[in-house]
């Protein structure tokens, strides 16, 4: 049975190597002017729309779909364009559009444009546009918006009169909170959304941050060990989100995102040559905390945070956040640490090669996300 635990994971782990297709949440733009107007613009991931691979998978290579959906992916941007026009112009109909009182809205969206973007590395989902019109035939007072599971997770966003009135995260299949358009200042989630969103980018989404914990974990079966480098990566998450989100900070995900690889990779391979917690160690690791945090503040930049509750509605992610790291890290404890923690196997069948194993993943995701 440990076996079969340790041969899964090692499995799991090296299946990385092919995480190239996350699936990200569509990004559904509102845009009323004048009570007159109204705009709906789609940033998406134009091939899973179509196929409906949806937000079940992190990867879609994990999906049934995943043959169709390469087969998509390959095709140059003005034949995707052309392919996807029809699809495109029944979309709306899938889009469902509630008022203040409850009722359906019917907006006749009429579909504007497509723009694909032209795919030149096909390991990174491509950006599509889909832009749509209407004119209302009555002033709106509220919004509110869902779409079939199939489609997968979106972010809401209204914008009304030039302001922005909304940034929310919605689950596939879910409806949206209302939006009301006439109430002043920007409406966002709740504060136990954002426990969730946070917890979501760890689990399932967050695949790179899961082996960082993990190797974070790999050090020392120690619990003081465990809690000062989760605290030094938590507080150094922090304070990086919180400014990148106050737009104190700007750092480009193309310099991010595979620093972010390479703190994999190093604390992997300092695990083969280190069994005990060190100042050095602490230090290191609230450096690349400082990183991740970065990372981090993506998710937060599409959904923004309530600007009048903002403190709260970060220290929420936050949880969220930390709930998922504790999650990775009470299944590791329970799979491997409980069992071979305290044995002589621990370091032949547990640490060193899942140590190797992750470091070689944060290696190729360097030079994945580099080229």
């Amino acid at each position: 049975m440990l076996r079969m635990t340790i041969s899964a994971l090692i499995a799991l782990i090296v299946t990385t190597f092919s995480q190239a297709h996350e699936i990200t949440p569509t990004i559904i733009n509102a845009e009323i002017i004048n009570d007159k107007s109204l705009q709906i613009q789609l940033d998406t991931n134009l091939e899973a729309l179509m196929l409906g691979v949806g937000s079940t998978h992190e990867d879609t290579d994990d999906s049934p779909l995943a043959q169709q959906y390469n087969a998509l992916r390959a095709i140059p941007a003005a034949q995707l364009e052309a392919e996807a026009r029809s699809f495109a112009q029944d979309l709306p109909k899938e889009l469902r559009f509630i008022d203040s009182q409850g009722e359906e809205l019917n907006f006749d969206l009429k579909l504007i444009s497509i723009n694909v973007t032209e795919n030149s590395d096909l390991e990174i989902a491509r950006e599509s546009v889909l832009v749509y019109h209407s004119e209302p035939p009555t002033a709106l007072d509220g919004l509110a918006l869902s779409w079939p599971e199939p489609l997968g997770n979106f972010i809401f966003r209204v914008t009304s009169g030039g302001e922005l009135k909304a940034g929310l995260y919605v689950m596939a299949g879910e409806q949206s909170d209302l939006v009301e358009l006439n109430a002043t200042g920007t409406q966002n989630q709740g504060f136990l959304d954002y426990i969730v969103i946070g917890f979501e980018h760890i689990i399932p989404l967050g695949l790179d941050h899961i082996l960082f914990v993990i190797g974070i974990y790999l050090l020392s079966q120690s619990w003081r060990a465990l809690l000062w480098q989760v605290s030094a990566f938590t507080l150094a998450h922090t304070i990086t989100l919180a400014m990148a989100t106050l737009g104190l900070v700007s750092v480009s995900p193309s310099i991010v995102e595979p620093l972010i690889a390479l703190s994999i990779s190093y604390v992997a391979i300092e695990n083969l040559f280190h069994h005990k917690l060190s100042r050095g160690r602490i230090a290191l690791i609230f450096g690349f905390g400082l990183l991740h945090g970065l990372g981090f503040a993506g998710v937060l930049g599409e959904i923004g945070l309530n600007p009048e509750a903002f403190i709260s509605s970060l220290i929420a992610f936050n949880i969220g956040v930390e709930f998922g790291q504790l999650a990775v890290i009470a299944l590791m404890y329970l799979l491997l640490g409980v069992w071979l923690g305290k044995t002589q196997y621990w370091e032949r069948w547990v640490r060193i090669p899942l140590s190797v194993l992750i470091a070689l993943v944060g290696i190729y995701w360097f030079f994945e996300r580099i080229l």
